[in-house]
């Protein structure tokens, strides 16, 4: 079955980045380690800060295999961090000539000079700039996964390091807890102080990902926290939480009912979707997890941050929209139509890409239900958008440049608005 826009960037934005992460051979007998394990122990030094302990694995790399593109690559990099650019650039060159198809060198060398030009500028806009000028190639010709900084066991840090619920709570926002983590959860559920991680808490018992007996024990954490979210929802002025309340843990299958449809239009009367930022999120979850370990900047901070999102809830809906094809009147359906394209609307307004994407596809499912062509129209354009941005950016592989600087600023503009910077890829 062909795969549908929305249904594959939910699956990239929800199923998280590639990562790499390498295992050393085991054996009695000594072994002469890979060339890619000694990079790879580069590309981890760059990301300490650690240069001259990666340059020394460098050194030993290109002895063994002066040809080796993606080691060239690294000391580029590790260059561009020191500020030392004339020698970047002479890397560079090298670079070119041993692949001079290749896009990596033609954006090195385009980011080069953009530093030239702004040695205290943007590392983030002098790359972006340097994609545009190389013609914004894909740079999924060669996977480059040797490049990869392999992502932390955020819920190993954190769960050996402290038994704060709290804590290790966002852990597992961020990461991949065990089911005994999960039950230890559930347990001291109580020890959740944060409202807004209560709420979090919430969706997060309701994930279907899983054993079918993890996914079943789940319930436990929804019924001890159900009769507050029901409190909360009845007074909340935004329609996230009641929402969830609403679609939450309904089959997919299942179409949309009349006697669902009043809850749906009080929702969708409500002013705001969600009031928190992700960027406040975000320092909620560095401030925590940093200090416990975590190495920063790392995509679990991301993670971390749209755990809290209650971004489940509309995905559910939107599924059960797809299905709703019979069992209503015109009447009924009209009415439908006109919440979900007013819910669609709040949800857009996120600055998040998943919030974007997923709006616009409520927007579109109700100019459908009631009819409205020109809006249809007008939200497919937008669900377009997103799509193209998302697909530009994951086409910039940002994640491929062993670079600090530049990653601390892609992970921050992420946080401070994510919609914003996917669309600085599609428009220069």
């Amino acid at each position: 079955m062909k795969r549908t826009p929305w249904r594959f960037l939910a699956s990239l934005f929800l199923g998280g980045w590639l990562c790499a992460c390498s295992s050393v051979p085991t054996s009695s007998a000594p072994q002469r380690e890979s060339t890619d394990m000694r990079l790879q122990r580069a590309v981890d030094h760059a990301w300490a800060k650690k240069p001259d302990l990666a340059h020394a694995e460098l050194d030993g790399v290109l002895e063994e295999a002066p040809l080796y593109r993606s080691a060239w690559i690294v000391r580029a990099c590790l260059l561009l961090e020191e500020g030392k650019l004339a020698a970047a650039a002479r890397v560079v060159a090298r670079l070119r000539e041993l692949a001079p198809k290749d896009p990596e060198p033609r954006v090195l060398a385009a980011f080069i000079d953009q530093r030239r030009l702004q040695p205290q500028g943007s590392w983030l806009d002098a790359m972006r700039q340097a994609w545009f000028v190389a013609g914004r190639p894909s740079l999924h010709h060669n996977d480059r996964m040797e490049l990869l900084h392999p992502m932390q066991d955020t819920v190993a840090i954190v769960w050996a390091r402290t038994e704060d619920v709290e804590d290790r709570f966002i852990a597992a926002l961020a990461g991949n807890p065990s089911a005994a983590q999960e039950q230890w959860l559930m347990d001291h559920v109580s020890g959740l102080r944060d409202p807004v991680l209560r709420l979090a808490a919430f969706e997060f018992f309701h994930r279907a990902t899983g054993p079918h007996a993890v996914v079943a024990a789940r319930k436990r954490g929804r019924d001890l926290l159900r009769k507050e979210m029901a409190s909360l929802a009845a007074r909340s002025p935004h329609s996230d939480l009641p929402l969830l309340l609403l679609v939450g843990g309904t089959s997919g299958d299942a179409p949309f009912t009349r006697e669902e449809l009043p809850e749906l239009e009080r929702i969708a009367e409500l002013p705001r979707y969600r009031e928190t930022r992700m960027a406040q999120l975000g320092d909620a979850a560095q401030w925590r997890m940093e200090s416990l370990g975590v190495r920063y900047p790392d995509w679990s901070f991301y993670w971390a941050a749209m755990g809290t999102r209650l971004l489940g809830a509309p995905m559910e809906l939107l599924r059960r929209l797809e299905v709703t094809k019979e069992g209503l009147t015109p009447e009924e359906r009209l009415r439908l139509g006109v919440a979900v394209w007013k819910l669609g609307g709040r949800i857009a307004e996120g600055n998040t890409t998943f919030e974007g994407m997923m709006g616009h596809k409520l927007m579109e499912q109700g100019a459908l239900l009631k009819g409205d062509e020109a809006g249809r129209a007008l939200a497919a354009a937008a669900a377009q958008r997103n799509l193209e941005a998302s697909v530009a950016s994951f086409n910039f592989r940002v994640e491929l440049w062993p670079l600090p600087s530049l990653q601390r600023e892609w992970l921050e503009a992420n946080l401070d608005d994510e919609g914003h910077l996917l669309e600085t890829f599609v428009v220069r």
